[in-house]
């Protein structure tokens, strides 16, 4: 089974970057003049490879009702999906609501330029570690309230996952803001 969640930002290896040669010889009385190493191709990738792969994701955003209610509102959204579904999510929801959720009055309370830095998953537990601007929100008590409520609520709607554990640039912090969240 796939993993859930691995580190954001990996360097993938490109087989291409070191070309294989033959095991030839070339040097003087090795046969004719005219051999030359051989250097292997990349692949050709089929058009099935090239479309990309998507899946199902469970992400939630915030409405605020039009009594001031603040609520979490699930969304089914298709993103793109590689080995890591649950690392998948969460980008996805940082990267805000839709046009048509917008439309939708679906906000996001996760403070603007946040990035997940590393995503881990150890038992039932994911640790998710953010950049420092997922410290500072904007709208208060209900703001922090509610970005938490995103993450947490998108993380666990994988089966394997119970608990959540943020981390603001690798540390633990007791508290998001200086209001005891």
């Amino acid at each position: 089974s796939a993993p859930l969640a691995e580190p954001v930002a990996k360097t993938p290896e490109s087989p291409a970057a070191a070309p294989a040669q033959s095991a030839q010889p070339t040097g003087p009385g090795s046969g004719s003049a005219a051999q030359k190493p051989a250097v292997s191709a990349p692949p050709a990738v089929s058009p099935v490879e090239q479309v990309a792969k998507t899946s199902i994701a469970s992400l939630y955003f915030i409405r605020v009702d039009d009594d001031g209610t603040i609520r979490r509102q699930e969304v089914k959204r298709s993103i793109s999906s590689s080995d890591v579904p649950l690392t998948d999510a969460v980008k996805a929801l940082l990267e805000g609501p839709t046009v048509d959720e917008l439309g939708r009055k679906l906000i996001s309370l996760i403070p603007s330029g946040t990035r997940l830095l590393h995503a881990q998953v150890r038992g039932s537990t994911v640790y998710l570690d953010f950049s420092e601007d997922f410290m500072f929100n904007n709208y208060g008590i209900e703001g922090y309230a509610g970005q938490l409520a995103q993450i947490v609520y998108t993380a666990t709607s994988f089966a394997a996952v119970k608990d959540v554990q943020i981390l603001i640039e690798g540390q633990k912090r007791d508290y998001l803001a200086g209001d005891g969240i």
